[in-house]
C-alpha cells in the first residue's frame, strides 16, 4: 500500500504543479490588462495563486490517503510530507527558472522577493496540514471506511483470480486460488483492520503480477516471500506456513531455486 499511496500522491503533485501554473497565467493576464503586472498587488495575487494551490494539493492527498488507508492513514505522514516538500521544490525551482530567464526584465527584483518569501510560506502549511492529518483534523471516523477499503480490495482480488481462471495459464491458476483461500481465511480475517488491509494489499499485489501477461517470476516469488514473513508476525504460523509453500512449490515449479 505504501508505495500505491507514493505513486498517487507523485501523480497529484504533478496535476498541482500544472493547475498552480494556469492559475498564475491567468492572474497575470488580468493584471496585465489593467497595466500593473509588474505591481506588488500582482505578486501578492501570484503568491497566493501558489499557496492556494499547494493546499488544495495537500487536502487532496490527505483525503486520498484517508479514504485508502482508514484508521491507518497516519502511519503515512512520512509519505505526505515528502510529497509535499517535493512539490514545493518544484514550486521553487520553477520560480528561480523564471527568474533566470525574466533577469533584465522590470519587476525582478519582487520576483526575487516573492520566491524568498514563499517557501516559508509553504513550510507553514505544510506544517499545518500535517498536524491536522496526523490528529485527524477535519477527518471523520474512519471505521466505516476501512471497511469499505477491505471490500473493495477483496472484490479486486475476487476478480482478478476469475480472469485469471479465464486466460489459460494453468501454472498460475493454482497459486491463484490457493492465496485467494489463505486471505478469506478466518486467521486472516481475525486479523485488526490495519494487519487485514497490509496482508489484502500484498496479495493483491502478487496476484496483479500473476495476472501481467508476462509475469515476472522472481516478483512473485518475492512478495510470496514478505506476505509469508509479516503474516508470520500477526496470526498462526499456520498461515504462514501454508504461504511459505506456495512460495516454495512456485520457485521449484519456475526453475528459480533448485
Amino acid at each position: 500500500m505504501r508505495d500505491k499511496i507514493k505513486q498517487r500522491l507523485l501523480e497529484y503533485g504533478g496535476e498541482a504543479l500544472v493547475s498552480i501554473a494556469k492559475a498564475e497565467n491567468q492572474t497575470k493576464g488580468t493584471f496585465a490588462q489593467r497595466g500593473i503586472l509588474d505591481s506588488s498587488m500582482a505578486y501578492q495575487a501570484i503568491s497566493e495563486d501558489n499557496k492556494n494551490g499547494f493546499a488544495e494539493y495537500m487536502d487532496h492527498c490527505t483525503n486520498f490517503i484517508r479514504k485508502l488507508a482508514g484508521s491507518s492513514a497516519p502511519q503515512y505522514a512520512d509519505e505526505l510530507r515528502e510529497a509535499a516538500n517535493k512539490l514545493k521544490r518544484d514550486i521553487i525551482a520553477r520560480m528561480d527558472h523564471q527568474i533566470r530567464m525574466q533577469g533584465a526584465l522590470p519587476g525582478n527584483s519582487s520576483r526575487v522577493q516573492l520566491r524568498n518569501e514563499l517557501g516559508p510560506a509553504l513550510d507553514k502549511i505544510i506544517k499545518r496540514k500535517l498536524e491536522d492529518f496526523e490528529w485527524n483534523i477535519g477527518g471523520e471516523d474512519m471505521s466505516g471506511t476501512t471497511q469499505n477499503t477491505i471490500n473493495i480490495f477483496n472484490s479486486k482480488i475476487d476478480n482478478s483470480v476469475i480472469q485469471i481462471n479465464q486466460s489459460g495459464k494453468d501454472d498460475i491458476k493454482e497459486i491463484a486460488r490457493k492465496l485467494q483461500q489463505i486471505i478469506n481465511s478466518e486467521e486472516i480475517k481475525r486479523l485488526s483492520d490495519d494487519d487485514r488491509l497490509e496482508v489484502l494489499d500484498q496479495a493483491d499485489d502478487i496476484i496483479e503480477k500473476l495476472k501481467a501477461p508476462e509475469t515476472d517470476k522472481g516478483k512473485v516469488y518475492r512478495g510470496l516471500k514478505r506476505l509469508g514473513n509479516f503474516i508470520s508476525g500477526v496470526t498462526s504460523q499456520s498461515v504462514a506456513s501454508g504461504i511459505a509453500q506456495l512460495a516454495m512449490a512456485y520457485a521449484k515449479a519456475h526453475g528459480i531455486i533448485p
